[in-house]
């Protein structure tokens, strides 16, 4: 099989486009729904068989609808219920037009028919190329990435593919544009795994990026001849050590620890690492690991006590020996989760579905730590394993619900609550209220279309709430879709800040339109308004 099927432009079609096109033939919802239609071409010409799909990008997005192209180019997509929505084109080794690979975004607000979407496509360029050793021999199954000329404007992942038996390989579907093209397993350029691996090089043979020659990307395009010389296998080491009790030093077995890499000496990347198991002396061992820093944390685990400080690490040159990870028993925090405002069973029983998460202020982030519980039947939680701080709360699978208090013995904590080390805190309640007032409209540009490759958001921010205060998760940001509409749903009664953002291509600095006030009451929408203008030039890089 061709190497090149295993790019993410396949991926995307095997995810998005053959799976869920079985899903468009389900029955119709029975809430009101809308269908969307238009047309797809190519150099002007009918474009048949290409997969449409529409996914929706909140809320339930696992819900995807999809339609196929006729012989006129022409698709349709029915009952598609009210929501937030991406509409792509999936057709191998074609892009858009406008050099834009997010699709266009759709606010589907009530039964309504959605015509002329439509979609120009047109063929990607070709990269191609074969990677060899030190010694000449062709690299197999090595992975090999296009970056744009500036890794600044790599907002998406870079296109990926992996060399066949005879090292060669083949990136396209490209869009137009300047690619410096590195092969190499270390691709995200930071510490980690890279047993038997290379370093990444870049085309013809650059250890650095700035360094690497620009390969031009046109339209239907092909450059050829873009090989690539890796140099020998990087060297790699291994870290082990044990997990004990700090007060018995005995060692504590069965405990999932994971690893992270260290950027500077206060961010680390997210984990590279989780779900190993130390074993019955407590010791834990990684392999593999390329010269860097690193911290290794121990995953805190449902209903366990059981907590550690992450233990910084750097591989030079050698193994590394004798980490000790120290545990003990840390504190936690149990309550109960109420509803205010409603008598509702049905929404009652919703708060089951919502899992707590617990971060404290003193922890780092890097620690690896999950705090988290599910709620009981009577609205109960409990999270252990936390080390002493100032904690505060959020949700996931949260839907409309939103804390808008935490209390103990009566006394609020807008910022949360102090917990000491090994404390055991008890009482808490956190009081939940279920969001039904809308906001939707419109947002206009002044000055011209949105450049292609732009995007527009609305930010609603509840006024006179502290920016420390946990009642934040009732603040919400939605995208504009390709009609200049928006929706945001679930916000709790208040008065918010709305207001109109937007990105341009090629540059990271937003430009933003005026603020404008809007009173939420339950169950009412409102509707507004916003206007944006469009800068004379592009705004400067940061």
């Amino acid at each position: 099989m061709d190497s090149s099927v295993r790019q993410a432009f396949a991926c995307f079609l095997f995810i998005f486009g053959i799976a869920v096109y079985a899903h468009s033939q389900t029955p119709a919802p029975k809430k009101p729904t809308a269908t969307i239609s238009g047309r797809v071409t190519i150099k002007g010409k009918a474009a048949a068989g290409v997969i449409v799909n529409v996914r929706m990008t909140e809320g339930n997005q696992s819900e995807t609808y999809a339609a196929v192209t006729n012989e006129q180019g022409n698709y349709k997509i029915s009952n598609v219920p009210p929501g937030n929505y991406l509409v792509v084109t999936v057709a191998p080794a074609f892009v858009p037009s406008n050099n834009s690979s997010w699709g266009k975004t759709l606010v589907i607000t009530k039964e309504e028919a959605v015509e002329n979407l439509d979609f120009t496509l047109m063929r990607g360029g070709v990269i191609t190329g074969k990677v060899t050793d030190a010694d000449g021999r062709p690299v197999i199954e090595e992975q090999v990435s296009a970056f744009l000329a500036r890794l600044d404007d790599n907002y998406e992942t870079p296109p990926v593919t992996r060399t066949d038996d005879r090292g060669i390989y083949r990136l396209f579907g490209l869009p137009p544009g300047k690619y410096r093209v590195g092969a190499g397993q270390n691709a995200n350029m930071s510490p980690g795994f890279a047993q038997g691996a290379y370093k990444l090089t870049f085309f013809p043979a650059a250890s650095e990026f700035s360094q690497a020659s620009l390969i031009e990307v046109t339209e239907a395009s092909e450059a050829t001849g873009v090989d690539i010389t890796l140099g020998r296998p990087m060297t790699t080491y291994s870290a082990r050590g044990r997990i004990v009790d700090a007060d018995s030093g005995q060692p504590v077995p069965n405990v999932n620890y994971g690893l992270q890499t260290r950027i500077s000496p206060s961010s680390f990347s997210s984990s590279i690492s989780v779900g190993n198991v130390s074993n019955q002396a407590g010791e834990f061992k990684i392999e593999g690991l390329t010269p860097g820093k690193y911290a290794i944390f121990i995953a805190p685990q449902p209903n366990s006590p059981v907590r550690a400080d992450p233990v910084n690490f750097e591989v030079t040159d050698s193994d590394v020996n004798g980490l000790i990870v120290k545990t003990s028993r840390g504190a936690s925090v149990s309550g109960v989760m109420v509803l205010e405002g409603t008598d509702d069973k049905a929404l009652q029983a919703k708060l089951m579905n919502i899992t707590l998460h617990a971060q404290v202020s003193d922890e780092s982030w890097h620690s690896g730590a999950n705090h988290m519980s599910k709620i009981g039947p009577d609205g109960r939680f409990v999270i252990n394993g936390l080390p002493g701080g100032t904690v505060n709360f959020g949700m996931s699978n949260y839907g409309n619900f939103h804390i808008v208090r935490l209390e103990r013995d009566g006394a609020v904590y807008p910022k949360g609550i102090e917990v000491k080390e090994g404390e055991q805190v008890s009482g808490v309640r956190l009081v939940l209220s279920y969001g039904s007032g809308t906001i939707s409209g419109v947002v206009k540009l002044e000055g011209g279309a949105l450049p292609a490759g732009g995007s527009l958001y609305v930010t609603m921010v509840r006024v006179g709430v502290d920016p420390e205060s946990i009642t934040l998760s009732s603040d919400r940001t939605t995208r504009v879709d390709t009609r200049g509409q928006f929706i945001v749903e679930g916000l709790v009664p208040a008065t918010y800040e709305v207001s109109a953002t937007m990105y341009l291509p090629a540059t990271r600095t937003p430009v933003r339109g005026a603020k404008q006030q809007v009173v939420v009451t339950d169950g009412a929408a409102t509707n507004v308004t916003l206007t944006i203008s469009l800068p004379d030039r592009p705004p400067d890089r940061p």
